[in-house]
């Protein structure tokens, strides 16, 4: 696992949650803690306001920042993140190799394609454009075909 310098993760499981339950409630504990130790030195006389202020934004932002660095660690190691990322992909490169191929039920192949182009299912029908030269191929696909669409 490569994390970045000072990010924190806690594996996403059962019981991450419960693990991120108890890092606020001792955020908040801590913050009610310094209120404490801050309200009983505010009535000694001395003026420690700011400081309480300041321990309690440094806890909030402390553990603010742990949920988010685990967040952002769990979602771009997600296979959502890279399913995302490789649709994005294909969907702005149009230098992306891809081969079709439609077999029929035995497995012959009766259709391949090779080439950059990007695709439409629609019931039996399959649209084809071109990248390239935008020339449209369209295909009419059986009930017991099979559609592989492999990206090089």
């Amino acid at each position: 696992m490569n994390l970045p310098a000072g990010a924190f993760y806690i594996e996403p499981t059962p019981l991450s949650g419960w693990l991120w339950l108890g890092i606020w409630i001792g955020a908040i504990i801590l913050i009610l803690t310094f209120m404490f130790i801050g309200g009983s030195l505010l009535n000694k006389g001395k003026s420690s306001g700011w400081a309480f202020v300041l321990m309690a934004l440094f806890t909030l932002l402390g553990a603010g920042y742990m949920g988010g660095s685990s967040y952002y660690y769990n979602y771009t190691h997600s296979s959502t993140y890279v399913q995302k990322k490789k649709e994005y992909k294909l969907e702005y490169d149009n230098n992306q190799q891809r081969r079709i191929e439609v077999k029929e039920y035995q497995g012959k192949t009766i259709y391949e394609y090779t080439g950059t182009f990007s695709f439409k299912r629609d019931g039996h029908g399959l649209n084809l454009t071109d990248n390239k030269n935008g020339k449209k191929i369209s295909i009419y696909i059986g009930d017991n075909d099979t559609l592989i669409v492999t990206d090089i």
